[in-house]
């Protein structure tokens, strides 16, 4: 699942738990949510970590830092 379509699926809770829905219906939306919302911070700072890790070369490109 991409980071866009968690985020979309976020979304769709949200709004699912905005209406009057069954207590077992929202439990299981707020679970699924917190998996989605785990799944796409850790991909937020895995991007975050590659950014960070640019270098810029004397030419004015970048690179990225090898990880030895």
């Amino acid at each position: 699942m991409t980071f866009e379509s968690r985020v979309a699926r976020l979304e769709a809770i949200a709004n699912e738990l905005e209406g009057d829905i069954e207590l077992s219906r929202a439990l299981a939306l707020f679970e699924e949510g917190i998996e989605h919302l785990r799944a796409a911070a850790a991909e937020l700072s895995h991007a975050e970590i590659q950014v960070q890790r640019l270098i810029e070369r004397s030419d004015g490109t970048f690179e990225t830092e090898s990880r030895d």
